[in-house]
């Protein structure tokens, strides 16, 4: 489909050469944000037997990425309001850049993980201004078209991301970050005489105030999750002081003018429960990606190329299935999906915690392809919720809601299921304990997370929304829908 739509008068043959150089920039700069939340999963044990780190202290080269997202992604698109967009755009792809660079010189674990935090700050910059930078420069008959192109994209990296990582690593696991390099040249030279720089007449005051408690209580939280086999009873003080920094983050944000997060709108029952269902399921994908990608490699003995193929096929379902979704979701609306989406993701999982002590590759692909399925019917869905229960005018915020729900979602899902495997075979995680008994811990607990999601939206997602209804997004169907599109990359 997506070849189709690629080759049709109605889609790249209908733009001219600038437009194809700027769509053919922020692509380029989408997969690679996308690429380097996978692709590393397989290098973990690779980079733990390199530098003597343990599962702890592992997690932190995926954690320090995802935080940065989850934190900077939300004052991008302010930034580039006041200094233009093709400004940050590059500012963001340059940060980037450095971030790939220095994680494939580090000499030691914490400037790795120095070095990921980096790039996750270029990426939380790229990648919403790749999806403003597209609208802009295509018209409002192409708009759809191009968005759905990035999303695809972005999903593609983000589903063969292991499976190029595992080729990586037949050179070494520094090449995974080499090669980000000539792929953000590629962005930067298409897009250098294209891309147009554009302000906001009057933009929104940044909330740099705000950006300090967000990102101590999140790190501090997880610190104390993934801490507790060295700190035992201690690892309880940065975990509380860390929820006790996020509670007076929520009470600041209630208070002030121009929040980075407006809380105030959670009391919407379709907003909350969409963001619910989109944490449980990025909870469950990257916590359970991380811990398999060990599993794989020190328990079976996969190598690089074999485990990031086994990986990808719990995420194939997204980009053969996401318009679909979409489409349904638009007729029905979104809890006819996202209830069966979750509650398969449960059994899928379940079915992988069942069958996985039995060992064997085979064996863990009946719970996988449950899984693949099950996400689509989630992540494009409840993608919509955001858009029918905030108006048109806030449409920019609903995205962003999105976004940071998912990027919570995998910050949790690494942070606890890391500390769930460490539980169960001390912070190797792969030297004791039966096989399999960790990989059982951690998708159980991944599918009680899916199974409350459930239980959440069958109790508040109200029955009838959808596109049409009456709601917040009356009448902007798949024009809804598409701006949802990167959205449901991950």
């Amino acid at each position: 489909m997506a070849a189709r739509q690629l080759g049709s008068d109605r889609g790249w043959r209908a733009l001219d050469g600038r437009q194809r150089r700027v769509l053919g920039s922020t692509l380029t700069a989408n997969a690679l944000v996308f690429f380097d939340q996978t692709a590393v999963v397989v290098a973990l044990p690779f980079i733990g037997r390199e530098f003597g780190a343990d599962a702890a202290k592992l997690q932190w080269v995926m954690t320090a990425y995802l935080l940065a997202l989850a934190v900077f992604m939300l004052v991008g698109g302010r930034v580039a309001d006041r200094i233009g967009l093709r400004r940050t755009f590059f500012a963001g792809l340059a940060t980037f850049t450095v971030g790939s660079l220095l994680c494939a010189v580090a000499p030691s674990l914490p400037v790795l993980i120095a070095a990921r935090f980096l790039q996750g700050l270029g990426g939380a910059i790229v990648q919403p201004l790749a999806l403003a930078i597209t609208t802009r420069a295509v018209s409002e008959s192409q708009r759809g078209w191009a968005i759905g192109a990035l999303a695809t994209g972005g999903t593609s990296f983000l589903v063969f991301g292991p499976l190029i990582g595992g080729v990586l690593l037949l050179a070494d696991w520094r090449w995974i970050f080499l090669a980000s390099l000539p792929v953000a040249a590629t962005s930067v030279a298409l897009g250098h005489n294209a891309i147009h720089g554009s302000k906001e007449a009057e933009p929104q005051p940044v909330p740099w105030a705000s950006i300090p408690p967000l990102l101590a209580g999140l790190t501090l939280v997880v610190f104390g999750l993934v801490s507790g086999a060295e700190l035992g009873v201690l690892s309880l003080v940065p975990g509380v002081a860390g929820l006790g920094v996020l509670a007076l983050f929520v009470f600041h944000e209630s208070r002030v003018k121009n929040p980075l997060i407006d809380v105030r709108l959670l009391s919407n029952s379709m907003l909350t429960t969409s963001l619910v269902a989109l944490f449980a399921i990025q909870f469950a994908v990257f916590g359970v990606t991380v811990y398999l990608a060990l599993y794989l490699h020190h328990r079976l003995g996969l190598g690089g190329v074999a485990a990031g193929a086994v990986i990808a096929v719990a995420g194939l379902g997204t980009p053969l299935l996401s318009q679909r979704a979409g489409r349904l979701a638009d007729r029905f609306g979104p809890r006819h999906l996202v209830l069966p989406g979750l509650f398969f993701a449960s059994v899928g999982l379940v079915l992988l915690a069942v069958l996985a002590p039995l060992g064997g590759v085979l064996i863990l692909l009946p719970g996988l392809a449950v899984f693949a399925a099950s996400r689509p019917a989630v992540f494009t869905p409840a993608g919509t919720g955001p858009f029918l229960a905030l108006s048109a005018q806030q449409r920019a915020f609903a995205a962003s809601l999105a976004t940071e729900a998912r990027q919570l979602g995998a910050v949790f899902g690494v942070a606890v299921t890391t500390a769930i495997g460490i539980a169960v075979h001390g912070t190797s995680m792969v030297d004791s304990g039966p096989p399999g008994h960790g990989l059982r811990a951690t998708t159980m607990v991944a599918a009680a997370v899916c199974a409350l999601a459930a239980a959440t939206a069958w109790r508040w997602m109200p029955r009838g929304a959808r596109v049409g209804s009456g709601s917040g997004a009356q009448g902007e169907g798949p024009a809804m829908r598409q701006q949802c599109g990167p959205a449901d990359q991950r």
